[in-house]
């Protein structure tokens, strides 16, 4: 593997670092995917499959202790037509991070956060509170936003506080007598998505793309899609959800006018809640929608 010359970093002696550039060629990906899989901040977003999905080019740091991936920081970016490279935040990644199986101190994000190489001159990543430097140097660093809501408890209690939207949806969906539909491929959701959301060109590239995570994600056997129709099998909600690190990822989410009309995405949670209350499953609840 062809690494850069390791980057030490010490504090007082006490705080010893040996972070690697490795560039996205170079990658190991079992050792990468291993690290992200077992950080005790592992997301479905880290993975490299779904980074290669995304991004047009990216290559990461590496911290390494006795020759474990213990650490690892994706440095997703686009270079410039000068050959100027930068930081930029995939489409479909919401948030990424420094995944590590370390405690997240503020000495170790600050570290990796140093330790970019400096032909990246700038640029903007949005991340996960915990993988925040305390000063961003030359980037622009945005912190994600959200609340999980945890579907360790009865059904009742898991949509005790939401919205009276939500409820008025469910009265809706009761009267319409929507119904479950049954699993489907992804094209199928993809299509709806497009029919939904209309043609341009980066709705187009969307389209291709979520197929290609949805995939990915069959693959290993970690989610599906879930849907809602009418009586007379018209198609009016659609989500694929994806099962990763003990939460619930709404992977893609689409609803048409009809079904907002009837609170098919309500019917559509609510099966959802009910079916998952009581097990150890968060889910970001701002991606929930009420």
């Amino acid at each position: 593997m062809n690494e850069a010359a390791p980057f030490a970093l010490s504090h007082s002696n006490l705080f010893i670092m040996d972070i690697r550039f490795i560039a996205q060629d170079d990658l190991d990906k079992q050792l990468y995917n291993s690290c992200v899989h077992f950080a005790t901040n592992g997301s479905l977003y880290g993975y490299d499959w779904f980074l290669n999905a995304t991004a047009k080019e990216w290559d990461l740091l590496v911290e390494v202790e006795e020759e474990r991936w213990v650490s690892v920081m994706p440095l997703p970016h686009i270079n410039s037509w000068l050959g100027r490279r930068k930081l930029e935040q995939p489409r479909l990644v919401p948030e990424l991070a420094i995944y590590s199986v370390k405690p997240l101190s503020p000495k170790r994000i600050q570290a990796f956060w140093d330790a970019v190489p400096e032909v990246f001159r700038g640029g903007e990543l949005i991340v996960e509170p915990a993988s925040v430097p305390g000063n961003n140097g030359r980037f622009t660093v945005g912190t994600a936003d959200g609340s999980a809501l945890f579907l360790n408890q009865p059904y009742e209690e898991i949509i005790g506080d939401f919205s009276p939207e939500y409820h008025e949806g469910l009265i809706r969906s009761e009267m319409a007598s929507l119904r479950p539909g049954s699993s489907f491929k992804p094209e199928r959701l993809a299509d709806f998505w497009l029919k939904v959301n209309g043609k341009s060109a980066g709705n187009e590239w969307t389209y291709h793309a979520m197929q290609r995570l949805m995939y990915q994600v069959l693959h290993r056997s970690w989610g599906g899609t879930h849907a809602v129709e009418s009586p007379e099998g018209e198609l009016l909600a659609m989500s694929f959800i994806v099962y990763s690190h003990s939460r619930l990822f709404p992977l893609f989410t689409v609803e048409s006018t009809a079904g907002k009309a009837v609170g098919a995405l309500a019917f559509l949670w609510d099966n959802l809640f009910k079916t998952h209350a009581d097990k150890n499953l968060k889910v970001r609840r701002e991606e929930v929608l009420f």
